[in-house]
């Protein structure tokens, strides 16, 4: 949202995947320009684990469109293994791309944003907030999100706006970890997760989006350092 409580020029990493194809098709139908971020193609591919990428990325958007208004921290690296087996650099890289591509992006965008009065949301996860058997390096990077949103909000504030999303189970072919993970296939995780939520199903990537997008309206404007959980009743607290 920009400061007359317009939409301008939203940066979304993680574009490729099937949460981040669903934000820019959402940002974009709200008004949004939106710089679409991916991990190897396309005029604004980078890896955020890499040190540098996040200040060049941050810069071209800048050059292309004159202005930043939004980001939204969508990309994501993520394995499973049990704590004494998962491999010490794969743990830390998990980490690093997540948690630390997330800081990195902020750190470059964060001038841009409080000339804009524009506004950040992190993709944080259910994980982040619960834990999960096997998913230590993931969990602990979307816990660091909800950690880095809060601080954020407090520091950037009343320029900027900081907010997270952490979403329960999203029918995304990112499940396909779970389910090998979990030994079964990708329709009997699918069912586990459903049967897990209030609302017996899991998530479409377009309602999360819907979320990311009320967080960056006019109508979200009174939001920040706060984590929505669009998750279908798995956790109430």
């Amino acid at each position: 949202m920009t400061a007359d409580g317009g939409t301008g020029v939203a940066l979304v990493t993680g574009s490729a995947g099937g949460l981040g194809r669903a934000l820019v098709t959402a940002l974009s139908a709200a008004g949004w320009t939106v710089a679409a971020a991916t991990h190897r193609d396309g005029p604004f591919a980078g890896d955020l684990a890499d040190l540098t990428v996040a200040d060049e990325l941050v810069a071209r958007v800048v050059e292309r469109f004159s202005r930043l208004d939004l980001v939204v921290a969508n990309h994501a690296a993520m394995t499973m293994a049990p704590v004494d087996t998962h491999p010490v650099d794969d743990w830390w890289r998990i980490v690093d791309t997540n948690l630390g591509g997330s800081f990195r992006l902020a750190r470059a965008a964060a001038p841009h944003l409080v000339h804009a009065r524009g506004s950040i949301v992190f993709i944080s996860s259910e994980w982040g907030v619960t834990g999960w058997p096997g998913a230590t390096a993931y969990a602990s990077s979307k816990a660091g999100l909800v950690g880095l949103t809060k601080a954020l909000a407090r520091e950037l504030a009343p320029d900027v706006r900081v907010n997270a999303v952490a979403p329960g189970a999203i029918d995304t072919s990112q499940l396909a970890v779970d389910a090998e993970a979990a030994g079964v296939t990708l329709d009997e995780v699918r069912a586990r997760y459903a049967n897990a939520a209030p609302l017996r199903r899991i998530a479409s990537p377009a309602e999360i989006a819907a979320t990311v997008v009320f967080l960056a309206a006019p109508e979200g404007a009174y939001y920040t350092g706060q984590v929505l959980q669009p998750n279908g009743g798995t956790t109430m607290a």
